[in-house]
């Protein structure tokens, strides 16, 4: 299936904590004996909490005691994203039989759902076939099971089994969490570089092990290990860091809605949204419409919405160029992408320079002949002289 295990994901390196507990003991549940108890397990938290980290941690130890099981992994872009193909491509029966062929579905990062109403009724088409025959295993970002923009029925299905918070690390386990991340990059952390590093960031383990990175980063360069003042210096987050990218990433959520209230509000909205429903039913990325769609002003509609179609247009014509080519980026998904109109170019010239290249190695293969052996005129000129000379002969 599609399961790419992180090394550094795993139950034993996750540190339990009183806080993050029984989370961590649903998701090992869930490994060891899917579809018995939690199904589907829903878990929910903050940025940089580790929902990732046990969402993968779930896959590798299924597979570490089954590995005959069919392990898909998808992220909500990554599903979108096939959803999308798949509507372009007629292929949407395909993909839901993918979907109902997995014995263990896991979902990263659901609340990117919010808004994405076809990949959202897709989801909603195999759920109740999907429940009965695999372990679905959700990650997504909240302080509560609260997803706002996702249909209620689909968020119903999601935390009917068992919902659970993954709330930050305590104090106590954050200096083995920086421990275990420096362990797994092989740096050097000396005497209490652990626990400084811990009391210097944020509350998410992404900060944490963020500033054990720098710190390693910094080791190399300087040939040796910090401690005191040169640690915190390189430890300590700085303004635009990740933990500041977390709170504002976590504001964006709190004040995220429907589709359907945003366009409410304004005319605009409206024949925005329908832009972006008429795009999407077709296959192609709406990102650029949905920023747009959560402006708090009006964009200069016409110019967007023209300047959107031009680039779904141009993606077109290089998608049947390469067609025309018989390459293998044909079916890449940047041509659904009209953010990326500019990888689409550079896919064209690439295969455009290896059917060159083809040419030109059929050419060189052919085998070498006489260019005058089969020449027409040649020939007619000879048979003609010789029939001049039978004339003069009878004569």
């Amino acid at each position: 299936m599609n399961f790419s295990q992180d090394p550094r994901f795993t139950f034993d390196t996750f540190v339990v904590g009183p806080g993050n507990r029984m989370a961590a003991a649903a998701a090992r549940r869930a490994a060891e004996q899917p579809r018995t108890a939690y199904n589907p397990l829903f878990i929910h938290g903050g940025p940089g909490t580790g929902k990732t980290h046990l969402l993968q941690s779930v896959g590798a130890l299924a597979l570490a005691l089954r590995p005959e099981l069919r392990v898909l992994y998808l992220t909500a872009d990554g599903l979108v994203d096939r959803v999308s193909a798949a509507v372009g491509a007629g292929t949407v029966d395909a993909l839901r039989e993918q979907l109902l062929d997995a014995d263990l579905v896991l979902i990263d990062e659901a609340h990117q759902l919010a808004g994405r109403a076809r990949t959202q009724e897709e989801l909603l088409a195999v759920w109740n076939e999907l429940e009965t025959q695999a372990q679905i295993v959700i990650a997504a970002e909240g302080l509560t099971p609260d997803l706002p923009g996702v249909d209620d029925a689909l968020r119903a299905r999601f935390i009917h089994g068992l919902a659970v918070d993954l709330p930050a690390a305590e104090a106590d386990a954050r200096p083995e969490i920086a421990r275990r991340a420096a362990e797994q990059r092989g740096i050097t952390l000396q005497g209490d570089a652990a626990e400084q590093i811990a009391r210097l960031t944020g509350d998410g383990a992404a900060g944490l092990i963020a500033a054990v990175e720098r710190v390693g980063a910094a080791q190399t360069e300087r040939g040796g290990t910090l401690a005191g003042d040169e640690l915190a210096g390189v430890a300590k987050p700085h303004s635009g860091s990740a933990h500041t990218m977390d709170e504002f990433s976590a504001f964006l959520s709190d004040i995220s809605a429907t589709v359907e209230e945003i366009v409410e509000t304004a005319p605009w909205r409206r024949r925005l949204a329908e832009s972006i429903l008429r795009w999407e039913g077709e296959g192609v990325r709406t990102r650029r419409l949905e920023v747009a769609l959560e402006a708090d002003t009006a964009p200069d509609l016409d110019a967007l919405l023209q300047s959107f179609d031009d680039d779904v247009a141009r993606l077109r014509l290089i998608a049947a160029d390469l067609e025309a080519l018989a390459a293998d980026s044909a079916k890449s998904p940047v041509l659904r992408d009209p953010d990326r109109v500019g990888e689409a170019e550079a896919l064209l010239v690439s295969a455009r320079a290896s059917a060159e290249r083809k040419a030109e190695e059929v050419e060189r293969a052919r085998p070498q002949v006489d260019r005058w052996y089969f020449n027409a005129e040649k020939t007619a000129l000879n048979w003609l002289a010789l029939e001049d000379r039978v004339l003069e002969e009878l004569a």
